[in-house]
């Protein structure tokens, strides 16, 4: 009977003392608002951020190539140059000059200044004694217009192998050419002369003045223009050397204006000089 009254007072007293701790529990303040308002987010990269989509769409990089002379950013290039003419005829040809070369973009233009020499052979002397003859041309200077555009180029290395790496620049090349006889207009006019430097043939006064120094056996060709066609392999040293060999084929497209007879004939010319 104890035990029992003693529980009940147990379970009687237990939700008074619960309200007296409560009571007695000091009273939690919440938290002061911050007097600088509410935290606002970093947009700091906002104006930075791309959208994936848009990045899959447009080029994020590029990629370089190995250089070992860059020819395009080069200034001015000089130079000497020897030629090899290989004609249709038994006269013998050939050209030694100078020449200048700038890049134009993705162009290499260049401008030549030769000397051109011919002779007779045992062929043409035997030659002579028939009445036949070979179109040819005698002595004479020619002035060259050359643009050329790299088909190929890249970094090679050239043996033996103490040889340093060089840029090979393989390229295809047309040309304009403007022959000049010195002499052929003694004794011409002023106004004759300007008018023949401009004419696509020699005039008969030219080749008359031109008879005497021709080679046996030659028909002087009256063209004094020509085009011209082919290839080459710029080789280009880190120095700015530079080593050309070139071959290149007339083209007679001007052959009904000029009276060529010369047609189809191969030039072979090495260059050799130094890019600024």
């Amino acid at each position: 009977m104890i035990r029992s009254l003693l529980v009940l007072f147990v379970l009687l007293s237990l939700p008074r003392a619960v309200l007296a701790a409560e009571a007695q529990a000091p009273e939690t303040q919440a938290p002061a608002p911050s007097p600088a308002g509410p935290e606002k987010a970093d947009d700091t990269l906002e104006g930075f951020r791309t959208p994936l989509d848009a990045l899959n769409e447009r080029m994020i990089g590029t990629a370089s190539k190995s250089v070992r002379f860059d020819w395009r950013k080069s200034t001015l290039g000089f130079g000497l140059i020897g030629s090899e003419l290989l004609e249709r005829n038994n006269f013998g040809s050939t050209r030694f000059g100078i020449m200048a070369r700038r890049p134009f973009g993705g162009f290499m233009g260049e401008v030549a200044i030769t000397r051109a020499f011919t002779w007779g052979t045992d062929s043409t002397e035997k030659l002579a004694l028939t009445p036949y003859r070979q179109h040819g041309r005698p002595n004479r200077v020619e002035l060259d217009i050359n643009l050329g555009y790299p088909l190929a180029e890249g970094v090679v290395t050239a043996l033996p192998g103490f040889f340093p790496a060089t840029e090979l620049v393989f390229s295809a090349h047309a040309g304009f050419r403007y022959l000049f006889y010195p002499g052929a207009m003694g004794g011409m006019k002023f106004q004759d002369v300007a008018t023949s430097l401009l004419a696509p043939r020699l005039t008969g006064h030219e080749l008359g003045q031109l008879e005497s120094s021709r080679p046996g056996g030659m028909q002087i060709d009256t063209a004094r223009y020509g085009l011209l066609a082919g290839l080459s392999v710029d080789v280009y040293f880190g120095s700015g050397g530079f080593l050309s060999p070139r071959a290149m084929m007339a083209v007679p497209l001007l052959g009904g204006i000029t009276g060529t007879g010369l047609g189809l004939w191969w030039e072979l010319s090495l260059g050799l000089g130094w890019t600024l």
